[in-house]
């Protein structure tokens, strides 16, 4: 068996670069998200109120790697 590349599908992507504004709002949206567990697992929110919650943090925040979490 040949394993052959396709180069029209590799392309070049540049690495992101952590600031100091990415890290603040990476901190701040892990602090709101360790807060509304904290919620659930208190019973004080319902799982669909989490989910609603998380993806609302996501956009607010944009986390370094939130591609990777949604």
């Amino acid at each position: 068996m040949e394993v052959m590349k396709n180069i029209s599908l590799m392309t070049e992507t540049s690495a992101r670069k952590m600031t100091k504004d990415a890290m603040q709002a990476d901190y701040e949206y892990r602090m709101a998200q360790r807060f509304i567990k904290k919620l659930l697992d208190d019973g004080l929110i319902s799982l669909c109120e989490y989910d609603k919650i998380s993806a609302l943090n996501r956009e607010k925040f944009c986390p370094f790697m939130a591609e990777l979490i949604a």
